[in-house]
């Protein structure tokens, strides 16, 4: 990366890592809590003056407790304009009775929560890049991977999104340009990175298009494949106020749908943007639904072409994909309807559904190898296409 940061435990990290328990066998290879298959998390975290105040959502405290299940460690970065490294500590036990083991895993997983949620930046901007390599410098061969929480506007160079026109550049584009200029996280070979709230903004930051998150989630996924690792989305938006009296942070210039919508890319609408009942092709606020949808509705006319309308689905554990076929195209149809009583003409649209099978399946079993209905929502999209584009871009 462009700068050679210390990793420092300061006072606060200290108590962090004074949480490790003392009267417990030292050896932590044999017993209950036996540290023999142990898998370490990175954590990057922290409130930040563009984005809703932190609290770890519940997909995120899984990944928590999965770490402190194997008795493995938690390694914290506060992603501010200068990235603050936390400390490393203990998020298990290497007690040698079950119970004093599961008790001291639990204590654990609250205090480091509660931790995590406290956190907030110390300095002016935002860095997810540095702080995404620093978290993940001490993961290890077996790794929970790496869990980030925040909107992932970057306002620093070498990815700095308040520079006009980078939130629509071309996803591959960005990759290369910080592969060639020796800036990709160097520690992601193998790495899941589990992001909560991507997209997700308070403060004086505008609101993101369909389009500018869809192709934000594009360009951190672009980045993190160059690196050797694979994003994964969790589902939960985050939501309410920004934290007061936070480090100041350059909001992101949004361009608005109608004249910046790049038809050369799949455009991703989530299910948590368009809130269907589980298993069926329902809006559960249909009134919600149609106001995402709205944002869309000036592109796709001044695009001209038709658009394809393709539903995906979860896997959720099936043996057919017979099913999930009927199901996306069904949530394809119920989009093209929404977006027709909005005034864009029926000429225009056409759907389709590819249920579970598709490009762009992500797998839905998290790092202990356990199924997770929050990694499955990931799955749960419609992609709108111009003619030419493929779903995976």
């Amino acid at each position: 990366m462009r700068s050679s940061l210390r990793f420092i435990a300061p006072a606060a990290a200290a108590a962090l890592v004074a949480l490790a328990l003392t009267g417990c066998s030292s050896s932590g290879s044999t017993g209950a809590c036996s540290q023999a298959d142990k898998r370490n998390l990175g954590v990057v975290a922290g409130s930040t003056a563009n984005e809703p105040a932190m609290q770890l959502p519940a997909s995120a405290s899984n990944q928590l407790e999965a770490t402190g299940k194997s008795n493995g460690s938690v390694t914290i970065v506060v992603p501010s304009g200068t990235p603050q490294a936390r400390g490393t500590t203990l998020l298990g036990s290497t007690a040698n009775d079950a119970i004093v083991c599961t008790s001291d895993q639990r204590n654990k997983l609250t205090q480091v929560t509660d931790y995590i949620d406290a956190l907030q930046a110390s300095t002016p901007e935002v860095d997810f890049l540095d702080a995404i390599d620093l978290a993940a410098r001490n993961l290890g061969a077996h790794s929970m991977g790496v869990l980030v929480v925040g909107n992932g506007l970057q306002t620093v160079d070498p990815l700095d999104f308040a520079v006009k026109g980078l939130l629509t550049a071309e996803p591959k584009q960005v990759a290369s340009d910080l592969q060639s200029k020796g800036e990709l996280p160097k520690n992601l070979k193998g790495v899941t990175v589990y992001w909560s709230g991507l997209g997700d903004v308070a403060g004086a930051q505008a609101p993101l298009t369909i389009s500018a998150r869809s192709n934000l989630e594009g360009i951190w996924s672009a980045i993190i494949s160059a690196a050797g690792g694979t994003l994964s989305v969790l589902p939960e938006p985050a939501s309410g106020a920004a934290a007061s009296g936070l480090p100041s942070v350059t909001p992101v210039p949004v361009p608005a749908e109608a004249t910046k919508t790049d038809w050369s890319h799949p455009i991703v609408v989530r299910d948590s943007d368009l809130l269907f009942v589980k298993n069926t092709a329902t809006f559960s606020d249909p009134a919600t639904a149609k106001k995402v949808l709205a944002d869309l509705v000036p592109s796709i006319e001044q695009n001209g072409q038709t658009v394809t309308i393709t539903g995906t689905a979860s896997k959720d554990q099936a043996t057919s994909n017979a099913a999930d076929l009927v199901l996306s195209k069904q949530r394809a149809d119920a989009v093209e309807q929404a977006l027709v009583s909005l005034g864009v003409p029926a000429s225009l649209l056409v759907t389709a559904g590819v249920g579970h099978e598709w490009c762009g399946f992500k797998s839905e079993t998290d790092a202990s190898g356990a199924y997770s209905d929050a990694l499955a929502e990931q799955n749960r999209t419609v992609i709108l296409t111009s003619p030419g584009v493929a779903l995976c871009g």
